[in-house]
């Protein structure tokens, strides 16, 4: 039974991960998107 509690206590907690987790990959793949065009831009125009 001891063994079984942590596991459903550890369920909640990932559940609100995913909610900070979209925002930050949405920054980082706009971080990404961002570095990638300055790159390309800078490539283009050599």
């Amino acid at each position: 039974m001891q063994s079984v509690r942590p596991d459903n206590a550890a369920d909640p907690i990932p559940l609100r991960r995913p909610q900070q987790g979209i925002g930050t990959i949405m920054i980082r793949f706009l971080g990404i998107l961002a570095a990638a065009t300055v790159v390309m831009v800078l490539i283009w125009n050599r």
